[in-house]
């Protein structure tokens, strides 16, 4: 009985750190290919049978926006070209032929009804009713939702960065622009898949299709549907709360962009603060940026600075104004200024460290 115990225990270990592999892999993801991963899960017929509904069941599956989040307004300026994509094999000829209506569709029916009906579907309405409502033809509705889905994975805004990435001479996706609005983070971001939030589902709802609304060969399929929608989440979720804790914690610094207002945070305290392990922090930041309300763009790694990077920073202006100063003095201020305790000896080491370079 009990070595039945201890191999049931051993296989729930087991399962556990499989289940933390894949959602490393998960988080590791690039952004073009998660956006991949979206477009094949809303693509599959029995996400758009929960999603849209059939006029019978209101659809089971909505979204929910993230606090503070919504579409960068540069979604709305996309053009063919744009569109089609850096790199990519598919022509711009070929691009305006497909989606060139859908685009034009997007422009017409304008910002609110677009977002209400294909990017946040604040309603649980099927595609008929939808097309109603916005005057147009079904096909045009199917078209729109699949051109929605195809930028996510096209227009990827990469670009490079003007800071030392976790990935040095590789490009970083960039995810939104961050900037305060009453002391609170708020984010334009730039994929459609990213301003939507996360899939929320309605049990009730899904009951009833359970109980009458699927095939057999629904009903098997859908275990294995609820889970990418449970994975997507963990992914998405994992990664806007590192993006919020960033921004709180880095307030002054988006308020001024002076480098000497950055608060010296390393990534095991980040992650100690979410109760997320050292490595899925790092995995997250590696090749992603974020826009500072000036525009300028920057790794997410560049907002969690080591406390002696901060140190450099600080004392390197402070020392140019003047060397006399004492160590304990500095010492002093840090505290005062900046609420930053170090040793005497931490400030005499990175003063030599910044006599050092200028030296050199």
């Amino acid at each position: 009985m009990k070595q039945t115990q201890k191999l049931a225990l051993a296989n729930s270990q087991r399962l556990a750190v499989m289940g933390r592999m894949r959602m490393a892999d998960w988080i590791e993801m690039p952004e073009r290919e998660f956006a991949r991963e979206i477009e094949k899960l809303e693509k599959d017929a029995l996400f758009q049978k929960l999603y849209f509904g059939d006029g019978r069941i209101p659809g089971a599956l909505h979204r929910q926006r993230w606090p503070g989040g919504k579409l960068s307004s540069s979604f709305y300026e996309i053009d063919e070209r744009t569109a089609a994509g850096s790199g990519e094999r598919v022509g711009v000829e070929e691009f305006a032929a497909t989606r060139g209506p859908a685009l034009a569709a997007i422009k017409r029916m304008g910002q609110a009804d677009f977002e209400r009906y294909f990017l946040h579907g604040e309603e649980a309405l099927t595609l008929a009713e939808i097309g109603r409502r916005t005057g147009m033809k079904p096909e045009e509705v199917q078209a729109v939702h699949e051109l929605v889905l195809e930028l996510g994975a096209r227009a990827e805004f990469e670009a490079k960065v003007s800071a030392p990435s976790a990935a040095p001479g590789r490009q970083a996706t960039c995810l939104a622009q961050i900037s305060l609005k009453s002391g609170a983070p708020t984010f334009e971001f730039y994929a459609p898949y990213w301003a939507r939030g996360l899939y929320q589902v309605r049990h009730d709802l899904l009951d009833r299709w359970k109980d009458g609304g699927l095939t057999p060969g629904e009903r098997k399929h859908l275990p294995a549907l609820l889970k990418r929608l449970e994975t997507i989440n963990l992914r998405q979720s994992t990664l806007f709360r590192l993006l919020e804790m960033v921004a709180r914690l880095q307030a002054d610094y988006l308020k001024s962009e002076h480098p000497e207002d950055i608060r010296p945070i390393s990534l095991r305290q980040l992650a100690k603060r979410l109760d997320l392990a050292p490595s899925t922090v790092s995995r997250a930041f590696s090749r992603r940026s974020v826009r500072l309300p000036s525009e300028r763009e920057l790794p997410l790694i560049a907002f969690v600075p080591g406390r002696r990077s901060v140190l450099r920073e600080l004392l390197g202006q402070w020392l140019g104004v003047s060397v006399a100063v004492t160590d304990a003095a500095l010492v002093e201020r840090l505290k005062a200024e900046r609420g930053i305790s170090v040793s005497r000896r931490t400030v005499n080491a990175v003063r030599h460290e910044l006599h050092a370079v200028r030296r050199r």
